[in-house]
């Protein structure tokens, strides 16, 4: 078996205080990977980073605002365009040179390398707008971040990803956890947003 999981901050989407928790995956996977980057980028004392807000729902509303959220979810393109300038404008306020690139990925191949590089991928499963609507995947229409991976000894691949939580019928939710999700019966179903800093040393 080999396995690979990276540690960052996971958000959850039913967090209280979060205006429309129902289509706040996609912010929650923003806050999750800026975050992630935010931390990376502060190693040096020299570096002063502009941080998310420390209370979770407060964070998730931001990006829901600033990242184009809507009450019908948040498309690969419009979510990587987020990832994009909230990390360019931390960049630019911080004084570093760099770029922050986004990546549409092709193949548990190209995830697993991502992983393996340090860099969690956000992850989309949609059976609807991929047309697959008899497929019964983990989730129907569900934005996570890709924390790690594993492959089995028969040579099996899972992705795995925090799931932003889950909420209940009687109103209660779980938080965020890890899931691991067999990589070949989703793989039609999947978008996966590599985010990688360019130009920039160490990082």
């Amino acid at each position: 078996m080999r396995q690979n999981i990276l540690s960052f901050h996971p958000y959850t989407q039913w967090e209280t205080g979060i205006r429309s928790p129902a289509s706040a995956c996609g912010p929650a996977a923003i806050a999750g990977l800026v975050r992630f980057w935010e931390e990376r980028l502060s190693v040096s004392e020299e570096v002063s980073v502009r941080r998310l807000p420390a209370e979770p729902a407060e964070a998730v509303n931001l990006m829901y605002a600033a990242c184009g959220g809507t009450p019908l979810g948040m498309s690969a393109p419009v979510l990587a365009f987020g990832l994009r300038r909230q990390l360019n404008s931390r960049l630019r306020e911080s004084g570093l040179s760099g770029r922050a690139v986004t990546q549409r990925l092709n193949g548990f191949e190209a995830y697993r390398t991502e992983i393996d590089a340090g860099r969690p991928v956000a992850v989309k499963f949609d059976k609807w707008f991929s047309l697959r609507w008899f497929d019964k995947p983990a989730f129907d229409y569900h934005w996570t971040v890709g924390c790690g991976y594993r492959i089995g000894d028969d040579g099996t691949e899972y992705l795995i990803v925090h799931d932003a939580g889950t909420r209940y019928k009687d109103g209660t939710y779980a938080s965020s956890r890890e899931r691991q999700i067999e990589y070949a019966p989703h793989r039609g179903v999947l978008a996966m947003i590599a985010l990688r800093i360019e130009g920039l040393e160490k990082v």
